[in-house]
């Protein structure tokens, strides 16, 4: 993996239009076909005032990216416009270094392991909620990923702890946390189907769907609280996941907090995306507003693969730091390719341990 990073020393007064001009040069490369890339601004005395970074996958993908740069007049264009109000410019390459690749996770056999949670109760406002905590072996403290399931846990469901995902979890080293929102599962409160009560697809559908899932969000927010204050875990190393309905709270939950170290955002509204634009607009809005790296995954089979690249832009515009991947078609079915994240793990779980070992 190579990292690119230019810096930006501002001349006197003009750091302000420094940064419109970088956040301009993102948005030719977006309209390239690049990755738009992070921007961060300077805290302290010392240092640029301005910098922008972007990982490429190797030598390869990052030359290509140079060239297309170098062939664009409009980018041409925005790099003569920064000449006019830097004293100084720096362009920094480097390759990560392959020992500090995976540093942070570990390669644990779980064979002859009971896998099997410890069930907790956590506050959320007014509510006890229930939750489901796994732990590696070994005395920790541990990383942790807050996992998010979707609609299908029930209230009196047997299906309730999902121990798929928290297997590969804990083979990463890392804990895992699967609180049961109000209303599902074994947690207390209105299941989302007693809110939302109008026709699939209706306006009032929508009308009920957007709050309802906001007001869910609080609850994972109330888990990483919960998990904060537990001596197992390194609470400033704490990720959340999840699909579906997951993958939605997780975006939303991910923007309303800076508690989280990075998301994984799986097929977040999908089945609901062509069909509800209050609930895609506020998910867009929020998409700008997460405060930790992100990615988004999908499979091709999916209901609309249209949450992972509109999500994914909307981050990007933002300056912020994403991933995304579709990935081929998981099943022959739009079920099937809903639930990727329950039942590929062992084929997405290269590219999602490669993503955590950066971020976690």
């Amino acid at each position: 993996m190579l990292i690119e990073r230019t810096e930006y020393w501002a001349l006197l007064g003009a750091d302000a239009e420094v940064l419109a001009v970088r956040r301009r040069a993102n948005a030719v490369r977006l309209a390239l076909g690049l990755e738009a890339g992070t921007i961060r601004l300077r805290v302290g005395e010392s240092g640029p005032d301005v910098s922008w970074e972007c990982s490429f996958r190797d030598v390869e993908a990052h030359a290509h990216d140079a060239k297309v740069r170098d062939d664009s007049p409009k980018f041409a264009a925005v790099r003569e416009s920064m000449g006019a109000l830097v004293s100084r410019f720096e362009r920094i390459v480097e390759e990560v270094a392959p020992a500090a690749r995976g540093s942070n996770l570990a390669s644990l056999d779980l064979d002859g392991s009971a896998i099997i949670p410890r069930e907790v109760v956590f506050p959320s406002g007014d509510l006890m909620l229930k939750g489901y905590l796994y732990l590696p072996a070994g005395p920790g403290p541990f990383p942790c990923m807050i996992t998010n399931h979707g609609s299908t846990i029930e209230k009196g469901s047997d299906d309730v702890c999902r121990p798929g995902t928290a297997a590969l979890l804990l083979s990463w080293g890392i804990a895992s946390f699967l609180p049961h929102r109000r209303g599902y599962g074994n947690s207390p409160g209105a299941g989302w189907l007693d809110e939302v009560t109008a026709e699939f697809a209706s306006p009032d559908y929508d009308d009920q769907l957007a709050p309802r899932l906001d007001r869910e969000s609080d609850d994972v927010l109330a888990a990483l609280g919960w998990l904060c204050d537990q001596p197992e875990i390194i609470s400033d190393r704490i990720g959340v996941m999840g699909s579906s309905f997951g993958g939605t709270n997780t975006l939303l939950a991910a923007a309303k907090s800076g508690g989280f170290r990075c998301a994984v955002e799986f097929a977040g509204a999908a089945i609901n995306w062509e069909h509800t634009p209050g609930l895609r607009a506020l998910m867009l809005e929020r998409a700008g507003q997460v405060q930790c790296p992100i990615s988004f995954i999908q499979a091709a089979t999916d209901y609309s693969t249209r949450p992972t690249v509109e999500l994914a832009a909307a981050a990007r515009a933002a300056g912020l730091e994403v991933e995304e991947r579709v990935f081929p078609a998981w099943g022959i079915t739009q079920d099937e390719g809903h639930v990727f994240e329950r039942n590929g793990p062992h084929v997405w779980g290269a590219y999602v341990r490669r993503f955590l070992e950066r971020w976690l």
